[in-house]
Parts: structure tokens; C-alpha cells; sequence
């Protein structure tokens, strides 16, 4: 079996290395997202939190995350 590294992955045109495993809803709490509201756009595919939350990030995948704000 391959050994389990941290990968790389592209969010709002920075890079992050993230353990392997690590998943889309998680890894943006830890950047200070709540990823409830957010929409992203995962390698040119929008997602909602439904969609995302429990989705594994893979070596090379390129995020946009937008925050949904209500305001008036």
C-alpha cells in the first residue's frame, strides 16, 4: 500500500497542503470559512454545502469559495 502524504490543492489563487483525507467542509472551517454558507466551485463544478461537506480534496484540485451573505 501507498504511503499517505498531504497533497496540494489551489482556493481563491493561494496554495495549501492539506493531509491526505482531508475533506472540502473541513478544510475551510479550518481557514476560517463556514462552510454552511458558502457555494464552491470545485475543479469548474459549483457545489452547495450538501454537495461538498463530506467530499475528500484530491492532489492538484482547484477551489473558489464564495461566502453567501445576506444583508439589506
Amino acid at each position: 500500500m501507498g504511503e499517505e502524504k498531504d497533497i496540494n490543492i489551489l482556493v481563491n489563487g493561494k496554495m495549501f497542503t492539506v493531509s491526505f483525507g482531508k475533506t472540502v467542509g473541513g478544510f475551510l472551517g479550518e481557514i476560517g470559512f463556514n462552510p454552511e454558507r458558502c457555494v464552491v466551485e470545485i475543479n469548474l463544478s459549483a457545489k452547495k454545502y450538501a454537495d461538498f461537506k463530506d467530499l475528500k480534496l484530491s492532489d492538484g484540485d482547484v477551489l473558489e469559495v464564495m461566502s453567501i451573505v445576506a444583508g439589506g
